[in-house]
């Protein structure tokens, strides 16, 4: 089943210093935006009293209970006048902070046939069981609002398009603000980095290891073969986490959640997972 709503970031982006704090009280009252299943939504951020808030800010509710979420985040040029640049706070389930990511690590992209210019990224999260939700904060700062964003002026963009001479003009100055639309949309994917675990599962030689939970788990850059594909060699503790997930997805009639879990430790080289899932199924069957 996917998810849908505004958004878009790699989690595997290094962990940057946080510049939004909240407490656990000012999120508790916070008027968060929710997103169901197979639901596309604009917002638009506005001026936050959450601590260390410098611009403004929105916030998303995202499910947490279907397995791995890959969310694009994007940020529209608006009139070819202003941008909101953002960058994104994630949270867990006990608004414990999971990741942040700078502005820096949005990718700004021209505009191109019917999707005008914009700020995007994309991150792939897992959230780890017994998590209803999670929470995404998307804010600019201060520093962020003293910049400007070349863009290019749309007479050399559509000339390039039918293979033209770009005139000779100049391109647009972008002014940053507290205002602007931004987009979420989550679906259902792969993932190997999960909210709610001290670390990833495993330490990528393209991505320094995240600490973005509690539960302690040793990394490996040891790798193995496994059906023609390499895999990275994951601890026990990690295909323990697997095993329990699918259980306890299973004690709960959650059988898609239980494929999805079998599916995702595959790939990550792990079979146990699916043995127990034919096992358990097998016996209540």
């Amino acid at each position: 089943m996917k998810l849908r709503t505004l958004l878009s970031l790699c989690l595997a982006l290094p962990l940057s210093v946080q510049a939004l704090q909240p407490t656990q009280r000012e999120l508790a009252q916070y008027p968060w935006h929710t997103l169901a299943l197979s639901q596309s939504q604009n917002a638009m951020p506005t001026l936050s009293t959450l601590s260390g808030a410098t611009g403004a800010v929105v916030g998303y509710k995202i499910p947490a209970n279907q397995g791995t979420l890959n969310i694009t985040i994007k940020s529209q040029v608006v009139n070819n006048k202003t941008v909101f640049v953002p960058n994104v706070l994630v949270l867990d389930s006990q608004f414990n902070s999971a990741l942040t990511y700078p502005a820096k690590q949005f990718t700004f992209k021209e505009e191109r046939g019917l999707e005008g210019a914009h700020y995007h990224a994309e991150l792939h999260l897992t959230p780890t069981a017994n998590q209803d939700f999670i929470y995404l904060l998307v804010y600019t700062t201060a520093e962020d609002l003293q910049g400007k964003t070349t863009v290019t002026h749309p007479a050399k963009l559509l000339a390039k398009a039918k293979g033209n001479q770009p005139p000779t003009i100049a391109d647009l100055s972008i002014s940053h603000s507290n205002e602007g639309k931004i987009t979420v949309e989550v679906d259902g994917v792969q993932s190997s980095q999960f909210i709610g675990l001290n670390k990833p599962i495993f330490e990528s030689p393209k991505a320094p290891p995240q600490k973005i939970g509690h539960m302690d788990q040793t990394e490996s850059k040891v790798t193995t073969k496994n059906k023609g594909k390499t895999f990275q060699k994951v601890e026990t503790s990690t295909e323990d986490y697997f095993n329990q997930a699918v259980r306890h997805a299973l004690k709960a009639n959650d059988v898609n959640k239980a494929l999805n879990l079998v599916n995702e430790a595959e790939r990550l080289g792990l079979t146990q997972p699916r043995q127990i899932f034919l096992k358990q199924v097998a016996i209540q069957h």
